[in-house]
Parts: C-alpha cells; sequence; structure tokens
C-alpha cells in the first residue's frame, strides 16, 4: 500500500511541477507581449518572441546577419569609435533589405554592412582609423 502512495505522491509533484513551469512559461510570454504594446521591448525580448514565433510562421533561418557579429568583425578592421554600434546597425538595416544570397552569404553581408557602415560614417565626416594602420583614417 505505502508503495502505491508514494507513486501517487511522485506522480502529483511531478504533475504539479509541470504545471509551475507551463503557467511561469505563460507568464513569461504575457509579459513580453505587454512590454511590446508598451513600446519597451528589450533586444533579448525581441529575440525570444522571434524564436517563438517561428513554428507558427514556418520561418527557419539558416544565416541570421546580426549587429553584435558584424560589430565584432568590424572591430578586427577598426579601432573602437563611438559611433560605431549605430553605423553597423544601420548597414545591417540596408543590408536586410536589399541582399541577394551567392556563395559564403554570411561573410559577405557582414563585409558589405561594414562597407556601409565607412560610407555612412564618410558622409557624417566621422573618421574610422583602420587596424593595420592606427595612424590613417579609413575612408
Amino acid at each position: 500500500m505505502s508503495d502505491i502512495a508514494h507513486r501517487t505522491a511522485r506522480a502529483f509533484r511531478s504533475w504539479l511541477r509541470d504545471r509551475r513551469y507551463r503557467a511561469g512559461y505563460r507568464l513569461a510570454r504575457w509579459r513580453r507581449a505587454w512590454r511590446y504594446a508598451v513600446d519597451r521591448l528589450s533586444p533579448d525580448d525581441a529575440q525570444r518572441m522571434m524564436l517563438d514565433c517561428r513554428y507558427p510562421a514556418g520561418w527557419y533561418p539558416l544565416l541570421v546577419l546580426t549587429v553584435e557579429d558584424t560589430l565584432e568583425q568590424a572591430r578586427e578592421d577598426f579601432a573602437d569609435h563611438p559611433d560605431l554600434p549605430r553605423l553597423i546597425a544601420d548597414g545591417c538595416a540596408r543590408v536586410a533589405d536589399k541582399w541577394e544570397s551567392y556563395n559564403d552569404e554570411l561573410w559577405e553581408a557582414r563585409r558589405w554592412a561594414i562597407c556601409l557602415a565607412k560610407d555612412y560614417a564618410a558622409d557624417e565626416g566621422i573618421a574610422l582609423i583602420g587596424r593595420e594602420d592606427d595612424r590613417e583614417p579609413a575612408i
């Protein structure tokens, strides 16, 4: 009789943990939805929402152009500048709207975004310093 009681208690605890997990997951989704509705969505929230929507939308990207990764690659070419993240973000936005895929897509997309950031910097009079020669602006 004791064995049946232990199995029943274990099953109940398992059921309770599952319900608590599901309620927490739903609450987190409602919080993200609220932050979206009041225009307070963080980048992490936005990425989580994109992942949540992949299956219902039937969207499975194999390559993702991100500002963070492109900025990391740009920092291999340029010294840090306060406007570099904004310029890279603008370049990524432009590339995302105009991209045509060939070979080595992600690397090429990042290079294009970096080239656009250089052009934007030149248009705004911002001198980005190349890594290979720290003395001359890369324009």
